[in-house]
């Protein structure tokens, strides 16, 4: 089974950043516009002590007439260099101004982007709020409603268990852009092949390392699926990457697969209510749901009012919660982040679910080819961490039979791009740390692996 994740953006604003700016343009043009003024009286007296220097030099009458000379001259000399002091500063307000105006400019830029990026904020918001819990999904019983009828259980079971619907029923969602679109279209979803030519078959064949196609092939159009996902949830424009485990040819708009199996489910719906056009189902499996925990599921649907489309599906929540032995709040070594996770003993050792968003991300079964672990159903701790230095979280169990206790570690690594898959576990290696780790816990394991990387490996 495939599960995805998620991304979230920040968006931040330069306001603050802006007006900070501005005062600093504005206060440096002034204090220019200061220094200027202050240099030009100075030069003045300056000037006015030279003069009288010379005075001193001539004859009384001589002075006179140069004390006139010089009066005119410092007079012509204070008005030039008032001229000159005027001129610059209007120069200094000018570029103080310029300055001011390109700040102003700068900032109304920085606004109207910050605005843009609100704005495609709210967009974004509004974009993931496009479908509200109406269903009320964390709880675990039915909502209040009408109390459906024995034909219209069996109407919604008919239609459950067709196969361009199945799909939607063992996978969990809140909401219907939350489904996990794998499990959805896993053998075609009942839609037909398209045409496509040779050329598209040898382009998906050279995407996937292959000469021959091996198995039942699957060739869905991109419109064919588009449509499929708007009549079937009500979702335009449907994003085709989220199709992870098909293989998509953009050039042909194609999207190829290839299946030996099958995910279908025949279910029954034990019982429902009608609320408005609301429908909420409670159903189980004729068979255990493949790889789920139970076989209960809580199903809601919009009723359509068209015939040929009569419902469209709104969230299905696996009620794994009944079929817990424990839930665990694993720790994340080196971190305080915890991963919950549920157990449930089997008669061929203990099933964990790591729970994210009250639906199964993933269930691992540690199975051991050299060591029984039917009696080891009891679990005492899980952790979550990189012991192998590849990029990928590794899980520790500490389980226990009442009497001994072994620590078995389920590796990590990526089948393909965005989906983890965990192994079974290694009888070598819990033989080794048995031998090895006085103590069994969690972070006695993991320490003892980090600091023993080369013998781990070899393992």
């Amino acid at each position: 089974m495939a599960y995805e994740g998620q991304t979230v953006n920040k968006l931040s604003s330069g306001r603050d950043t802006m007006k900070k700016k501005i005062i600093k343009t504005i206060s440096g043009a002034m204090a220019a516009a200061i220094i200027l003024s202050g240099c030009n009286s100075a030069q003045l007296k300056i000037d006015s002590e030279d003069e009288e220097a010379v005075e001193d030099s001539g004859e009384a009458d001589s002075e006179n007439e140069s004390d006139e000379e010089s009066t005119n001259e410092s007079e012509e000399a204070s008005t030039k260099e008032t001229e000159d002091e005027e001129t610059e500063a209007k120069e200094s307000d000018a570029d103080s101004s310029a300055d001011a105006s390109d700040a102003a400019s700068d900032a109304d830029e920085e606004s109207d982007s910050a605005k843009k990026d609100n704005d495609n904020d709210s967009k974004k918001k509004t974009d993931e709020s496009e479908f509200e819990d109406i269903t009320d999904y964390d709880s675990t019983i039915m909502l209040d409603g009408e109390e459906l009828t024995e034909d219209e259980l069996s109407d919604i079971q008919d239609f459950l268990n067709q196969h361009e619907n199945n799909g939607f029923v063992a996978t969990s969602y809140r909401t219907p852009d939350k489904a996990n679109w794998n499990e959805v279209f896993y053998g075609g979803a009942g839609i037909e092949n398209c045409d496509f030519p040779d050329e598209a078959l040898d382009a998906y064949l050279d995407a996937i390392g292959e000469d021959f196609v091996e198995y039942d092939l699957i060739a869905l159009s991109g419109d064919d699926v588009r449509s499929y996902v708007e009549s079937k949830t009500g979702i335009t424009d449907f994003d085709i990457s989220l199709l992870g485990g098909f293989t998509y040819i953009e050039e042909y708009d194609i999207l190829f697969d290839q299946v030996s199996d099958t995910n279908h489910v025949n279910i029954v719906c034990e019982e429902g209510i009608r609320r408005d056009d609301l429908i909420q189902v409670l159903v189980y499996g004729e068979m255990q749901m493949v790889g789920e925990l139970g076989a209960y599921r809580r199903i809601s649907l919009i009723e359509t009012g068209d015939s040929d489309n009569p419902y469209m599906f709104y969230s299905n929540r696996e009620l794994w919660e009944d079929y817990a032995d424990s839930v665990i709040e694993a720790s994340v070594y080196g971190t305080d982040e915890t991963i919950t996770c549920a157990t449930s003993g089997t008669a061929y050792g203990p099933d964990i679910a790591i729970i994210e968003d009250n639906a199964v991300e993933d269930i691992i079964y540690p199975r051991l080819s050299d060591i029984d672990l039917s009696d080891f159903n009891d679990v005492k701790e899980i952790a979550f961490c990189d012991v192998n230095d590849d990029d990928l979280t590794d899980m520790v169990l500490i389980l226990s039979d009442g009497d001994d206790t072994v620590a078995v570690v389920c590796d990590a690594h990526e089948y393909y791009e965005g989906y983890v898959e965990y192994s079974q576990g290694s009888s070598a290696v819990t033989i080794w740390l048995s031998d090895n780790v006085k103590k069994l816990t969690a972070d006695n394991v993991i320490e003892y692996i980090l600091n023993h990387q080369d013998e781990y490996n070899e393992l």
